[in-house]
């Protein structure tokens, strides 16, 4: 049972509005280090697909980029929160 006018959770469930921090190349893409966005699917997946409309710069580089959910890396499936800290680790290279 859920209390009237609060959104039960879940995977379906839409947050408000995540803050996503970008780093290395990515944030150089994208112009800029921290974007806020507004899922349609409140998990990681949902994040990618949101980051890669409202930046199609660095479309390229999410599908091989890391992401981590609260200091942790997730899944595609993982669930999000508007409280949790997402940051998108994009590929390194080096020798």
């Amino acid at each position: 049972m859920t209390t009237p006018g609060r959104q039960q959770a879940g995977v379906n469930a839409r947050p408000r509005r995540v803050q996503v921090k970008l780093f290395a190349g990515m944030a150089a893409a994208a112009e800029q280090r921290q974007l806020t966005l507004e899922p349609t699917v409140a998990t990681v997946a949902g994040v990618r697909a949101a980051l890669a409309a409202a930046v199609p710069a660095i479309a390229p580089l999410l599908a091989r980029s890391a992401v981590a959910v609260g200091g942790r890396y997730a899944a595609d499936e993982t669930p999000v929160s508007p409280n949790d800290e997402i940051a998108i680790i994009p590929p390194v290279s080096g020798g």
